[in-house]
């Protein structure tokens, strides 16, 4: 054993001890570093094993061949891509089967499976609120405004990501740097702005939602911009001179050579937006005032009913039946989605 696998093992038993100690004093009064032990006994016992596994791991892997090697290490991989996928998709499973829960169970027990199942939640989910609108009618209202903006921002991004990434033209560098600087503008900050400027313009409120639709015709996501600009610059511009010799003006260039090989970049814009504007609450907050005409994350909101007490499994209804479209989506073009993510990283 080296000199560090001796440590690491040393820190492994320390902390195992520690956590068995801690076990062992949770049940009587402790103060000090009895009390510390005792509350973090957990912690003290989950980083031990993983310290002695690893140094279990790295003193079978010096003594193994090259084949058992290769299928310890595989083994590794799969076993961490497996705790972390389940990790991440516990939080989703949870709340499906919350859905089916009434607020005593869902605040006393973490299991998937509801003891009690209860259609409660869904049948609320279906009530209007104030005569206005239901949870279909918010989801009619959400697509009335995303749809559109994924269409646009898809649009209007590529044409200023082309012309950036395809034409030299005087003040380039520096508009394509204050393109740039609006990263790091945070939304916070236009919110004032914005909503005074589309007040005079008449947007707010708007049945056609107005506010939410015309700023995607002008390329705002400065990120897609970025990202379509990238993924172009690993294009050949032999492509552009080949076209323009065979007749192409330039927008038939872009549309005709450029946007077959751009398409999943644009997929992966198209979803992020799809993403952003169905989940966005801040937005439909500032500009959408008749309830009519609310999206579905107001209509979320507007579920809470504060006089009655929460519904929890109504209000997580509600949410599951809101989010199933853009899971649909994103499984519908997830191979383009995961092309357009890598592709714009590689350069060729």
């Amino acid at each position: 054993m080296t000199i560090a696998s001796i440590v690491f093992l040393a820190l492994g038993i320390a902390l195992l001890c520690c956590g068995i100690a801690g076990h062992l004093l949770a049940g009587g009064e402790a103060a000090g570093l009895a009390a510390l032990l005792a509350q973090n006994r957990n912690l003290f016992l989950l980083i031990s094993i993983v310290v002695l596994f690893v140094v279990a791991y790295r003193l079978l892997y010096n003594h193994s061949t090259t084949q058992r090697r290769h299928v310890m290490s595989s083994a590794v991989r799969y076993a961490i891509l497996i705790v972390v996928g389940i990790l991440m998709v516990y939080p989703l499973l949870w709340m499906v089967g919350a859905t089916f829960k009434d607020n005593v169970e869902i605040f006393t027990s973490i299991g998937l499976i509801p003891s009690r199942p209860t259609l409660e939640g869904y049948r609320t989910a279906m009530n209007n609120y104030g005569g206005d609108i239901n949870i279909w009618g918010a989801m009619l209202n959400t697509y009335k405004y995303v749809l559109p903006r994924v269409i646009f921002t898809v649009i209007s991004s590529t044409i200023t990501a082309y012309g950036f990434g395809r034409f030299n033209f005087r003040g380039r560098k520096l508009l394509f740097a204050v393109l740039l600087s609006t990263l790091f503008l945070p939304q916070v900050v236009l919110n004032i702005p914005q909503y005074l400027m589309y007040s005079k313009f008449g947007w707010v409120d708007s049945p056609y939602y107005l506010a939410l639709i015309v700023p995607s015709l002008f390329a705002q996501e400065t990120y897609f911009v970025y990202m379509l600009i990238q993924f172009m610059r690993g294009i050949p511009r032999d492509l552009d001179e080949a076209a323009k010799i065979d007749g192409c003006n330039i927008m038939q260039t872009l549309a005709l050579v450029l946007v077959p090989m751009l398409w999943p970049a644009m997929v992966s814009a198209a979803l992020f937006q799809f993403m952003w504007s169905s989940n966005d609450f801040m937005g439909p907050l500032l500009y959408v005032k008749t309830p009519s005409n609310y999206p579905a994350t107001l209509f979320v909101r507007l579920s809470m009913d504060g006089d009655s007490g929460f519904n929890w499994n109504r209000v997580l209804a509600i949410s599951l039946i809101s989010i199933i479209p853009s899971l649909v989506v994103f499984f519908a073009a997830q191979s383009q989605f995961m092309d357009g993510i890598t592709a714009g990283a590689v350069k060729g």
